[in-house]
């Protein structure tokens, strides 16, 4: 059987990077000012942050009907049997529901990964599906290998201004809720427990007590050297890299990864947002 391997643009790909990895890409919409963006194509994050500093308070929406079609039927005309398909959370966008829909069109069978999450945990499950359907294993197996990952990951955000989340709708209402509240910090989580939404884990008073309180949960974890671990931020960096260098106190031999929150998902977060991710190392032969 000939697996094919799709993910979107909230894993923090571009489309010449999925493509590079073998891996089919759809991409998320922006609209800015009337103008629609395909995220990882057309935009990219530093015009992003330039928006949102402007005041802009741009939207999201799932990849275009028409671009998912074509993707379809490209598997299908590459000879694929059969699909793995690792969108972001379906708590968070509805971009897993189209594609199955579009799968059963192209008669696809197609093998949802419920990812509970996005941005590198997403990326990291995308790209190990892709590394173990190159390695010759069954798709039950490789199934099974993400899902253990999945199972053993978590999620933290701290936003700078939860305006952004509240208006994009994807948060809990509990979350939601804490918008109007003054002089709280909250620290926010996505995980399989949350449902995929984003949920309060706490409220703190001062991002400083945010970031110990992130950096605490995750070392009560045991996280080992099976672990990866990623640090992410939406134009924070000085905020991130403090906490990257309390994780690498804690975690001297874990896997500690550093970068941006992509475009789509910093549409939501908003600047100043610092986010941690751990996810088990999934199992791949070396």
């Amino acid at each position: 059987m000939k697996i094919a391997v799709i993910t979107d643009s909230g894993s923090g790909l571009t489309k010449t990077q999925a493509n590079a990895l073998g891996i089919y890409y759809l991409p998320l919409q922006i609209l800015i000012k009337d103008q629609m963006y395909l995220d990882g194509e057309n935009i990219t994050l530093a015009e992003v942050y330039q928006f949102l500093e402007n005041g802009e308070m741009p939207t999201t929406s799932m990849p275009p009907v028409g671009i998912i079609e074509d993707v379809f039927e490209q598997i299908k005309n590459d000879g694929f049997d059969e699909v793995i398909a690792i969108p972001l959370s379906s708590g968070l966008s509805s971009t897993a529901s189209i594609m199955q829909a579009t799968a059963k069109e192209f008669d696809l069978p197609m093998h949802m990964i419920e990812t509970y999450t996005t941005c590198e945990a997403q990326k990291y499950l995308a790209t190990c599906a892709k590394i173990l359907v190159d390695q010759g294993l069954e798709v039950d197996e490789i199934i099974a290998r993400l899902k253990d990952s999945i199972k053993e990951s978590d999620s933290l955000v701290i936003p700078n201004d939860l305006q952004h989340l509240k208006r994009g709708g994807r948060l809990t209402p509990i979350a939601a809720a804490l918008g109007g509240l003054l002089k709280i910090k909250p620290v926010l989580q996505l995980n399989e427990k949350t449902g995929g939404k984003i949920d309060v884990y706490d409220k703190v008073r001062t991002l400083s007590k945010a970031l110990k309180t992130a950096v605490t949960t995750f070392s009560e974890k045991n996280l080992d050297s099976d672990y990866k671990i990623v640090i992410l931020h939406s134009k924070a960096q000085e905020d991130a890299e403090k906490v990257k260098e309390l994780m690498e106190e804690v975690f001297p031999n874990s896997d500690i990864t550093f970068g941006n929150i992509g475009p789509v998902i910093s549409v939501h977060t908003g600047l100043g947002c610092v986010a941690m991710q751990y996810i088990k190392k999934v199992q791949i032969e070396i």
